[in-house]
């Protein structure tokens, strides 16, 4: 079973050559590594090929693909994806890394279940040294998804998963160019809908925090909140379109507070949030909810009651009665 590693690389070169090691060191074996220059300004991509010199093995099965013109993280990801062959994909951010047996405990559990998507535990990484460890969520996929959509509770990352690649081409999700700050919030939750999920219990990933230049450590900019509002409004879209039974509406109108209340926090106006995101919450506390993010209220007072209906519905969606 072929999976293929897809890596966009944009001015990277502090962390790239700790990055590519722990890929081509996976004691995985069939692996297709696929590299999308987006233009990166500095030495990112000669750091690569020095550090696949290395890795004689490797150098067959991986890929560097050169855009033309800067196009941004989202559609550095649909470019690897186009060009992927594997039966699974993984993404990888280009300052993380991989622990060694990662694709390995993954792909054995794709070929044990047949499910769709694998998830696996994460650990943070700051100064080389591991700094937290967490397991994923054990509970079935549709728990899982509405605590997802709830946003703030479990991760909508798209890191740290195998996806099988046909996921996409079936049902038509893809990144969207343009779409680079929350591009996975945007991705994540709409695979999700239509996958079957299995996981294991082990660290697959180690997410970088101490990037300063990472898009989850900037200040948003302009651009920024255009695209963590055309996200969110993509979500919100897909949902009332494929979600016929209703079995996400509520959690999804959480999902709604929660990007009205990041909107407050980061100056974005509420003629912006409207001009993107046509959807009106339909339940009583949802719509009061949405109505206070919206008002001259406190953010503090507004988060209490944010916070406390997330977590009362997450009790909820995990201890049910």
């Amino acid at each position: 079973m072929k999976v293929s590693v897809l890596v966009p690389i944009y001015g990277v070169e502090q962390y790239i050559a700790q990055c590519a090691e722990s890929l081509f060191c996976q004691t995985y074996e069939d692996i297709e590594y696929l590299f999308v220059d987006d233009c990166t300004p500095d030495k990112s991509i000669s750091i690569l090929s020095e550090v696949s010199a290395r890795y004689p093995h490797r150098q067959q099965q991986m890929q560097i693909i050169h855009h033309e013109k800067n196009k941004g993280l989202g559609a550095a990801r649909l470019t690897a994806l186009q060009s992927a062959t594997g039966d699974y994909v993984m993404h990888v951010d280009s300052d993380d890394e991989l622990p060694l047996d990662a694709v390995k405990l993954l792909a054995e559990k794709a070929q044990e279940t047949k499910s769709d998507i694998i998830d696996g535990g994460y650990a943070m990484m700051c100064q080389g040294k591991i700094t937290e460890r967490h397991e994923p969520y054990q509970g079935s996929k549709e728990s899982f998804l509405k605590l997802m959509l709830c946003q703030n509770i479990v991760l909508s990352m798209v890191w740290g998963r195998l996806y099988r690649r046909t996921l996409y081409t079936d049902y038509q999700v893809f990144p969207v160019p343009g779409i680079d700050y929350a591009e996975d919030l945007g991705l994540v939750p709409r695979l999700y809908f239509h996958a079957s999920r299995a996981c294991v219990k082990e660290v697959v990933y180690h997410y970088r925090d101490d990037n300063a230049t990472s898009y989850t450590n900037v200040t948003m900019s302009e651009k920024a909140k255009q695209s963590f509002l055309k996200a969110n409004a993509l979500v919100f879209d897909f949902y009332q379109k494929h979600d016929q039974q209703g079995t996400y509406r509520f959690p999804l109108e959480i999902g709604y507070a929660s990007m009205l209340r990041t909107a407050r926090r980061n100056d974005i106006s509420k003629e912006q949030v409207d001009a993107e995101c046509q959807f009106c919450p339909r339940f009583l506390v949802t719509r009061l909810l949405a109505k206070t993010m919206r008002s001259r209220i406190p953010l503090a007072v507004c988060s209490f009651f944010y916070r406390s209906l997330r977590k009362m519905y997450a009790i909820r969606v995990c201890c049910p009665s």
